[in-house]
């Protein structure tokens, strides 16, 4: 029997400290969408880490940047295994367009901003 595949984004590959979401805002490079940013920090010697920011300015109360972060971490989570294991850290900042937005809709526009930072590869047909 095959072992089942864990589908969940690794802690060692989440961002969490403050120093680490100001390093990728300080030196990365903008992708901007209609519903989000990315942006980009490529980083050869660290494995490929991804953090999600969703202030209340803006997206909203609590409940809708919970549902903003919830939202992207699992289309992240979804397209994790054609993304490179090292060289990236990437911070995706929520905007209130979020919300509304089809899931489709959303999952495409991330999909084009991770290829368009190169840290996603090609889906296979």
């Amino acid at each position: 029997m095959i072992p089942p595949h864990d589908e969940r984004l690794a802690p060692q590959h989440r961002m969490r400290r403050g120093a680490d979401f100001a390093t990728v805002r300080g030196g990365g490079t903008a992708f901007r969408g209609r519903c989000c940013l990315l942006l980009a920090l490529p980083s050869a010697s660290e494995v490929t880490r991804v953090g999600f920011i969703a202030s209340k300015r803006g997206v909203g109360g609590a409940v809708q940047r919970n549902r903003a972060r919830r939202r992207l971490r699992e289309i992240v989570r979804r397209r994790w295994p054609r993304m490179p294991h090292h060289g990236y850290l990437l911070v995706f900042i929520a905007s209130r367009a979020i919300l509304t937005v089809p899931h489709q809709e959303l999952a495409s526009e991330v999909e084009k901003l991770l290829a368009q930072a190169g840290a996603l590869e090609p889906a296979v047909a």
